[in-house]
């Protein structure tokens, strides 16, 4: 639920708090954990105009080459979110644990590839001149 509150807008907060007290008249939340997840809420809408500021700053001060990345591994967190509410945590740890190993396989078969090329070469080289 807190990863939710994260993304809802400061106009749609209140629809943040509606579902909190849905939660507690049915019963799907306890009391402590309303307390706590209304406090976020005052907290995200107290702070989020230092942290506007904040990034406003940072996104003119910041160098592109560095902005890239940053955007990148921002995509893979929300993408990993989306996955670990549809599968689940175990799954989605298996999934990015795999794809981790596949990307760490192929920058090993890349190095491979660039340090045996030489010889590749002068292997197709031989051929060519023994066709000749």
């Amino acid at each position: 639920m807190e990863e939710l509150l994260f993304w809802l807008p400061d106009s749609f907060m209140v629809i943040g708090i509606v579902v909190i007290a849905f939660g507690l008249m049915f019963g799907t939340i306890s009391f402590r954990r309303a307390i706590s997840l209304l406090g976020l809420v005052v907290l995200l809408l107290v702070s989020s105009p230092f942290v506007d500021a904040l990034f406003d700053y940072l996104w003119r001060v910041t160098p592109i080459w560095l902005l890239v990345p940053a955007i990148l591994l921002c995509f893979l967190a929300i993408l990993r979110f989306l996955v670990r509410l549809v599968l689940g945590e175990r799954a989605t740890d298996e999934m990015v644990g795999n794809l981790a190993a596949s990307v760490v396989r192929g920058i090993f078969r890349g190095l491979f590839r660039i340090l045996t090329f030489p010889i590749r070469v002068l292997r197709a080289g031989n051929k060519v001149s023994r066709s000749l």
